[in-house]
C-alpha cells in the first residue's frame, strides 16, 4: 500500500528525534565555517549529524514493525472517521425526506455493522472472522448505496411532475425495498454470527459466509439494474 509506505518513511525520516540532531549538527558546522573554523563547533556538528543518522538507522532496524503497526492503525482510524462523516451526512439528509423508513434502515445498518466488528474481535476467532467482516461490510455499503439512491430520487421527485414524478417515486420505492432487504440480510447474519459464537461452533462460519455471498450477489444485481436505468436515462440525477 503506497499510503502505508509513505507514512512509514515519513515517520522514520521526519521524526523530530532524527531531524533535530542533524539540523543542529549542520547548523554547528555552518557557524564554524562562518567564524573561520572552530574545533568545538565542528565536534558538535559531527556528533549531531552522526547521532541523527544513527537514531534513524536504529529506528529503521529495530522499530520498523511497531512503526508499521502504528501507521496501519492511523490509516484505519482515519478511514473510519471519514466513513462516519459520510454516514452522518446521509443520515441528516434522510431525516429530511419525511419517510421514517429510510432513517430507521440506516440506523439498523450502522448498529449491525458495529456489532459484527465487535463480535469479530472475540479472542480465538479473529482470523476466521476476517472474511465474515469483509462480506458484512460489502453488504452494508451495498445497502447504503440504495439509501443514497433513494435520497437522490426524493430530491428529483420534487423537481418533476405528473407521470414522470410517479416513475421517479416508483424507482425510489424499489431502492428502499432492496435496501431494506439488504439490511435485513445483514441483521440475520449478525444473529447467526452471535449464535455461532454462543455455541462455540466456529466451523459454521463457512455456512454464514455462503449466505453473505448470496446476499452480496443479490445486492450487486440490484445496483447493476439501477446503473442500467441511469444509463438509459430513465432516472436523471439532475
Amino acid at each position: 500500500m503506497e499510503e502505508l509506505r509513505k507514512r512509514i518513511l515519513r515517520e522514520i525520516f521526519v521524526a523530530p528525534s532524527v531531524v533535530l540532531p542533524i539540523v543542529g549538527g549542520a547548523s554547528a558546522w555552518l557557524m564554524s565555517w562562518a567564524s573561520g573554523g572552530s574545533d568545538l563547533l565542528n565536534g558538535v556538528g559531527l556528533v549531531g549529524v552522526l547521532g541523527g543518522i544513527g537514531w534513524f538507522a536504529t529506528r529503521f532496524i529495530f522499530q520498523i514493525d511497531s512503526l508499521s503497526q502504528k501507521a496501519l492503525q492511523d490509516i484505519e482510524r482515519e478511514k473510519v472517521q471519514q466513513e462516519e462523516r459520510l454516514l452522518d451526512e446521509l443520515q441528516g439528509n434522510l431525516a429530511k425526506d419525511g419517510d421514517e423508513r429510510t432513517e430507521s434502515i440506516l440506523i439498523l445498518l450502522r448498529e449491525n455493522r458495529k456489532e459484527v466488528e465487535r463480535m469479530a474481535k472475540t479472542p480465538g476467532i479473529e482470523l476466521r472472522s476476517l472474511e465474515v467482516v469483509k462480506q458484512s461490510r460489502e453488504l452494508f455499503w451495498a445497502s447504503i448505496e440504495q439509501l443514497d439512491h433513494s435520497w437522490k430520487m426524493f430530491q428529483l421527485s420534487k423537481r418533476v411532475t405528473g407521470a414522470e414524478r410517479q416513475g421517479v417515486l416508483a424507482q425510489r420505492e424499489r431502492c428502499l425495498q432492496e435496501g431494506r432487504e439488504s439490511a435485513e440480510h445483514l441483521r440475520s447474519a449478525v444473529d447467526a454470527f452471535r449464535e455461532i459464537l454462543d455455541k462455540n461452533q466456529v466451523r459454521d462460519l463457512d455456512g454464514l459466509q455462503r449466505e453473505l455471498s448470496d446476499s452480496i450477489e443479490a445486492a450487486r444485481r440490484s445496483e447493476e439494474r439501477m446503473r442500467e436505468l441511469q444509463r438509459e436515462g430513465r432516472v436523471q440525477s439532475g
